[in-house]
């Protein structure tokens, strides 16, 4: 199931096994070529973290995000949230 390509994206950028650029761009290009489909469940939980990854800018600085642009550690925490959502959903089909 593709889901686990994503699973291991997310835990590799939590544990720090690859940089929040390297997560970016390998996120933003999985998610695009990939929605065709997949259940609701598991969009909802792919799509919250692109919409995180869309926001993310590396000047933003902690406890100074907006709407539209949030940190590194916000977007860590984002991604952590759905990995336990993704975690849960594949665990229990």
């Amino acid at each position: 199931m593709f889901a686990y390509k994503y699973k291991k994206l997310m835990k590799d950028f939590i544990d720090e096994v690859i940089i929040v650029e390297d997560f970016e761009r390998d996120y933003l290009k999985t998610f695009k070529n990939d929605t065709e489909g997949m259940d609701n469940t598991l969009f909802e939980i792919l799509n919250g973290v692109f919409a995180a990854v869309d926001c993310y800018w590396h000047e933003c600085l902690p406890g100074q995000e907006t709407a539209f642009e949030i940190s590194e550690q916000q977007l860590r925490k984002e991604v952590c949230e759905a990995l336990v959502k993704l975690n849960n959903l594949l665990n229990n089909p």
